[in-house]
C-alpha cells in the first residue's frame, strides 16, 4: 500500500463493515442518496482489476476470503504484470491481490468523498483525516430470513449455514489483514443492529456523528 497517499481536507470516507444478511448494503445505498457521493462495494473489484491489469475473476475468487493462492499466468488474458507485483513460488497470492485492492481504495478516497463497503476499507483508510467506520449487525434469525429470501433457499437452516459460512470468510479475511477483530464494537466508531433502529434512523445516526466530528459535508 502507498503510505504516502494524500487525502483532501474536503473529502470524507464512510467505511461500512457488515455481517452477512444484516442489510449493510441497503444502508449504504440510503446513505449514498443523502450524501450524493460514490459508493463502492463489488465495484472495487472492477477498479482494482482495471488499475492492475489483472483479470477481475482473480479478485472475485479472493474477495473477502483468505484461504488459498492463485497460480500466476503471464501473458494472454492475464495481461502484463505490474512492476509492483510481489512474486512467491510463481504464485499471485491473496496478499498481493489485497495490496493491489488496497491501493485502489486509497486512490479512490484521495480523489473524492465516498462510501466503501467491506474489504477492510476502515483499516486501509485508517490515516484518512475524515473517515468514519461503521459495522452493521443483526440477529442470525433476521439475517437468515433475509438470506433465504434473497438466495431462494429451501429452508432457514440452509440460510443459517450460508450466513455462518460467509461470516467466517469475512471474519478470517478481516482479522488476517488488519490484526483486529471483525465485528468487535471497539474496532468501529459505530456498531448498529439494524432491525432495532431501522435504516432511516441508522442513516441519521451516521450523519449526526459525521457532523459532530466536523466532516466536510455540504
Amino acid at each position: 500500500m502507498d503510505q504516502g497517499v494524500i487525502y483532501g481536507d474536503q473529502h470524507f470516507a464512510v467505511c461500512i463493515g457488515r455481517s452477512f444478511g444484516s442489510g449493510g448494503y441497503k444502508l449504504a445505498k440510503e446513505l449514498q442518496k443523502r450524501l450524493q457521493v460514490n459508493l463502492y462495494d463489488k465495484e472495487l473489484l472492477d477498479k482494482a482489476a482495471e488499475d492492475s491489469n489483472i483479470r477481475k475473476e482473480l479478485f472475485e475468487r479472493a474477495d473477502e476470503r483468505n484461504s488459498y493462492e492463485i497460480p500466476l499466468v503471464l501473458g494472454g488474458t492475464m495481461g502484463m504484470p505490474n512492476v509492483f507485483y510481489m512474486y512467491s513460488n510463481n504464485y499471485l497470492s491473496n496478499e498481493h491481490l489485497f495490496t493491489l485492492q488496497a491501493e485502489t481504495i486509497q486512490n479512490l478516497a484521495a480523489k473524492g468523498s465516498a462510501i466503501f463497503v467491506g474489504r477492510c476499507a476502515d483499516y486501509v483508510l485508517r490515516d484518512h483525516p475524515h473517515m468514519i467506520s461503521v459495522f452493521i449487525a443483526d440477529d442470525i434469525e433476521h439475517r437468515a430470513a433475509a438470506v433465504k429470501k434473497r438466495m431462494n433457499l429451501e429452508s432457514e437452516e440452509k440460510a443459517k449455514d450460508e450466513v455462518e459460512k460467509i461470516d467466517k470468510n469475512r471474519r478470517d479475511y478481516y482479522n488476517y489483514y488488519t490484526s483486529k477483530h471483525w465485528g468487535a464494537a471497539d474496532n468501529y466508531d459505530l456498531t448498529i443492529k439494524l432491525s432495532s433502529v431501522g435504516i432511516d434512523y441508522a442513516v441519521e445516526i451516521i450523519l449526526g456523528l459525521m457532523r459532530r466530528r466536523g466532516f466536510p459535508m455540504e
